[in-house]
């Protein structure tokens, strides 16, 4: 065997992660083995690229290596952002003075016990957040690299831009968790080249990049070749190539599942399918742009869910929207079966009565003193609802503990867009038919769907009403709430998807494409047309 250079650094950055044996900020190998798809994403020096990633691919890692291994071989200066400064602060405490203490080799080079920069060599690193303007200038870069953009504030970010004008390299690489099409990172994305990792079924010999839902069979709970429905390995899908999508594109995209990892098996895949919102499943599963189902919940796709009435009404859920009226919704695991209006809250205490073992998630605004009546009345079956968005965990609903028993947070627009989805797919059960529950759907009539630009610059689903008549939509919101409650945490209702049904979350390629990928792997061509 041949001697590996000692100036590898001047190679290759795999080959200086092999050679130095990097270790992990919890002093694990870096195994590039089971994450082949890595590879060629490290050792690609374009000057603009974006990654559509999961979460829990090791995406901040692999940039965070690849910006040090860039700074020590170019002598360039870098800024790294995340969108606050805390989430700066945890990124260089957890991850990169943790990595610099388990590896010789990057304490050779990394110097500086700042949180915010880190001298590496004759240049710097710096670590920024994004929502204050003050933090964005004064820098010189020859490379940004923006992490969980789609959080970040945007118009900062376009600062940090202006930070690149003076460079010859003028480098930006850009990653997140997309949230919803033409925000963040999907901006740049419909620039780049837009390549999936393509693997081969060793039954049939079809070429494949793995997608939902076509490459898990639901029944077996397995991962399958979207061709033939054999099973597929681990080894098959950890063996692949990069292919484009678009020729001659401006940007070098990478699209990253957690499909692609190996550590993730279709049971955790279809788990996070079942127990989480839709939205949380595009983004941080498959590290799609969240589509939803249209502007407008019609009646079409909302008579589809009629059923026969189930005399069963055990573990009740109901859910009342606050205000001189009280709009209420009733209904348990067979789906709703009830709803009414009320100017007295003793009414919904008779619901409690009546249904033994219900539950109440109730609005807690603008009247709380009804809420907090029933809180005391009915300890333990009582939860008031706040609508609040949860950004650093992406929770839909939260359920609180401790000091906050008895409150659920949840977030509006995602809430309702998440039942408007339901509806959509024939998820909701609503037992009986249109005579029974047309006043009910008159308030999901008068709302639809914008989209709006957030104070993060980013835009964001929003639904508003024509005209305030919204109540029992609301009230099905809170209905929603508390079935995860009911159900431990999953978001998986009871009645049976048919299998390869997922809408919103495909993109169809257009085009033909051809690229190299690993170890001279023969280029041909894929016609995406057939996808």
């Amino acid at each position: 065997m041949s001697k590996i250079p000692d100036n590898i650094e001047d190679y290759s950055i795999t080959l200086w992660l092999v050679k130095n044996q990097l270790k992990t900020e919890d002093g694990k190998d870096y195994d590039l083995k089971d994450h082949l798809y890595w590879f060629d994403i490290l050792e690609d020096w374009s000057p603009k690229q974006v990654w559509y990633k999961a979460a829990q691919v090791g995406g901040t890692l692999a940039a965070t290596l690849k910006m040090i291994y860039a700074i020590r071989r170019y002598g360039i200066n870098a800024i790294y952002t995340m969108p606050s400064a805390s989430d700066v602060a945890t990124l260089v405490k957890s991850k990169v003075n943790r990595m610099v203490a388990q590896n010789e080799c990057l304490q050779g080079w990394i110097k500086g016990d700042s949180i915010y920069e880190k001298q590496i060599g004759d240049n710097m690193a710096y670590f920024r957040g994004t929502f204050t303007e003050q933090a964005a200038i004064s820098i010189p870069s020859d490379l940004n690299i923006h992490d969980e953009i789609d959080r970040s504030k945007q118009d900062i970010l376009e600062i940090y831009s202006s930070r690149l004008d003076n460079s010859e390299y003028a480098w930006q690489w850009h990653f997140s968790n997309p949230s919803t099409l033409g925000n963040g990172v999907a901006r740049h994305w419909v620039k780049s080249d837009q390549k999936e990792w393509f693997i081969t079924c060793e039954g049939c010999q079809k070429e494949q990049y793995l997608k939902w839902p076509e490459s898990i069979c639901q029944k077996r709970r397995v991962y399958q070749c979207r061709h033939c429905q054999k099973e597929l390995t681990d080894d098959e899908r950890r063996r692949g190539r990069w292919v484009k999508k678009v020729l001659d594109a401006e940007w070098s995209g990478y699209h990253i599942s957690q499909m692609m990892n190996i550590r993730k098996t279709a049971n955790d895949i279809l788990k996070a399918y079942e127990e989480k919102p839709a939205d949380y499943f595009s983004n941080f599963v498959l590290g799609l742009p969240y589509v939803g189902e249209g502007n407008k919940l019609t009646w079409d796709a909302f008579e589809q869910n009629f059923t026969e009435p189930d005399t069963k009404q055990e573990q009740v859920v109901i859910g009342c929207d606050s205000g001189k009226k009280k709009h209420w919704v009733a209904g348990n695991l067979s789906g709703l079966f009830d709803y009414g209006v009320t100017e007295d809250w003793t009414d919904i205490a008779r619901l409690l009565e009546k249904y033994s073992k219900s539950i109440l998630v109730v609005d807690g605004m603008p009247d709380i003193t009804g809420p907090r009546w029933l809180y005391e009345k009915y300890p333990g079956r009582v939860y008031i609802n706040f609508y609040a968005q949860d950004r650093k965990s992406m929770e839909l609903v939260r359920f609180g503990k401790g000091n906050e028993e008895g409150q659920v947070r949840t977030d509006r627009n995602r809430l309702i867009q998440q039942v408007v989805d339901e509806f959509t797919m024939g998820r909701i059960p609503v037992q009986g038919d249109e005579r029974k529950w047309r006043d009910y759907y008159t308030h999901w009539e008068n709302i639809y769907r914008v989209i709006e630009t957030n104070a993060l610059g980013v835009q964001v689903i929003k639904w508003e009403s024509a005209n305030g008549n919204d109540h029992w939509v609301h009230a099905s919101s809170y209905w929603r709430a508390g079935m995860v409650k009911m159900m431990h945490g999953s978001f998986e209702l009871p009645k049976v998807v048919p299998e390869g049904i997922k809408p919103g979350l495909d993109v169809s390629p257009q085009g033909t494409v051809v690229f190299g990928g690993l170890k001279n792997i023969k280029q041909d061509n894929y016609d995406w047309r057939k996808e």
